[in-house]
């Protein structure tokens, strides 16, 4: 990875301990760390979320960034590549959007990374910005039933459980936990 690279982009900075974390817009520059990412992790991540499987190449990846950069553009999506230390390591979003109203996170982050409450203050800072930014009064977390990582995220990212619903995630074949935080503002 080049280290000179200034991140212009930068939405939202924050420490944890001795690790600099960026959450940046996609750039297709990420595309080699994140798809090396995905690879490394590709069965753990498959479990959870079946794209990781499809990803075969940093060029795929590369064209997933140029896809999502344009929904962004339509206000379909807010997607961010997470950055530790200045290395691309995992992706967070709010998708599903409805003006004023709701979305959805996403996420997924390296297993190197894993652990140190990352995605915990990456979920609740990327909550803020939902509620000042863009005025929602709502985000939702939907979470496999069995991905207890997940629903470790969402508890310590002060969402609530709303209920479980049957053929929820992937396709419809697997059950999910909705969590939701709710805008206090």
């Amino acid at each position: 990875m080049n280290k000179n690279i200034h991140y212009y982009f930068s939405l939202i900075h924050f420490q944890i301990d001795d690790l600099d974390i960026h959450l940046v817009l996609p750039q297709t520059w990420q595309a080699i760390d994140l798809y090396h990412a995905i690879a490394h992790d590709r069965e753990s991540l498959g479990k959870w979320l079946p794209w990781a499987y499809n990803m075969k190449s940093s060029a795929d990846e590369a064209k997933f960034i140029k896809t999502i950069q344009a929904n962004m553009v339509q206000e379909r999506m807010i997607v961010l590549t997470i950055l530790v230390n200045g290395e691309p390591c995992g992706m967070i979003d709010l998708h599903n959007l409805i003006t004023s109203q709701k979305g959805e996170i996403g996420y997924w982050l390296s297993s190197k990374y894993q652990g140190r409450g990352i995605m915990t203050k990456s979920v609740r800072e990327v909550c803020k910005y939902a509620f000042s930014e863009l005025n929602l009064k709502y985000v939702d977390l939907i979470v496999a039933v069995k991905n207890g990582k997940s629903a470790r995220v969402a508890q310590n990212a002060d969402f609530k459980l709303m209920g479980i619903k049957d053929n929820l995630i992937h396709n419809h074949s697997m059950a999910g936990k909705i969590f939701r935080k709710i805008n206090s503002n």
